[in-house]
């Protein structure tokens, strides 16, 4: 099976790839091309050409196999953990996995990485696609899905976000689109996503009540904050920089916590004062 779905990206590839050069599609890859190598959580690696053209390859097949969305910035972030993943596979437990030596790894190596990640990341996107679909509905619907349950477990942030005119999609837009992944380290998102693929629509639902427990996690500092441009400044620059396992752990468990209490009764629980 596993062998069989490699065989088939790559089938993909030789029948769709040069399609890229095609009028309709240049748009689309011409985006790609100039995301990839903004892309700043494996900085080193992306600076590598080879990487380059693998994402470069993985977002355009994805995006002409899914043209209701096709290819919206930040697609390209999620790819990242699948392939970590699976490149460490192949690399020694004392080698970090920014400092790999990439004319090490056969060619055959890093054609399975990329298929595997590919469809790995092909199903995580199914399951949210309408969050890339045309105005991005599903992230609009998620971030006022946030706002409801912040307004009723932390009426005084939401309270103080309200009168400092601090709209929710101002922040949290980037937190539904790219999944926390600019907002925490990459072994961090590693660790949450490994949660995420273990709880029934976890990527879909589980995720708000993370990004809920994410927010309020900082209601002290943000609480300090008197003004709109300090409150903004904070939430796009948290102090997250530094978190490990525990951290997530942490987040997590709130966040399960949060699902337990709202998930299956979310109309009619009373706020918390």
């Amino acid at each position: 099976m596993l062998q069989r779905k490699r065989q088939e990206y790559f089938s993909l590839i030789e029948q769709y790839y040069e399609s890229r050069h095609e009028e309709q599609h240049q748009d689309t890859f011409r985006q790609i091309l100039k995301d990839v190598p903004r892309m700043t959580s494996l900085a080193h690696l992306f600076q590598e050409q080879r990487i380059q053209e693998i994402f470069e390859r993985i977002l355009y097949m994805w995006a002409i196999r899914h043209p209701a969305s096709g290819y919206v910035q930040g697609i390209n972030d999620l790819v990242t953990p699948f392939f970590v993943v699976f490149l460490s596979e192949y690399i020694e437990n004392d080698v970090e996995v920014e400092n790999i030596n990439l004319t090490e790894l056969p060619e055959e190596t890093l054609n399975i990485i990329e298929a595997d990640t590919f469809w790995c990341t092909s199903k995580l996107l199914d399951g949210i696609q309408d969050n890339y679909t045309f105005a991005q509905p599903g992230i609009q619907l998620k971030v006022l899905a946030l706002k409801e349950l912040v307004e009723r477990i932390d009426i005084p942030l939401h309270r103080h976000l309200e009168e400092q005119c601090v709209e929710y999609l101002q922040f949290a837009f980037r937190w539904m689109n790219n999944l926390l992944m600019r907002e925490i380290p990459l072994r961090c998102s590693i660790r949450l996503w490994d949660t995420f693929l273990s709880e029934p629509n976890g990527f879909a639902d589980f995720h708000l009540y993370v990004c809920a427990a994410f927010l309020t996690r900082f209601s002290k500092d943000l609480l300090r904050e008197k003004d709109f441009q300090g409150i903004l400044m904070f939430i796009q620059n948290l102090p997250t920089h530094h978190w490990q396992d525990p951290d997530i752990g942490e987040l997590l468990a709130e966040a399960f916590k949060l699902k337990f209490l709202f998930a299956d009764a979310p109309n009619h629980l009373p706020k918390k004062s």
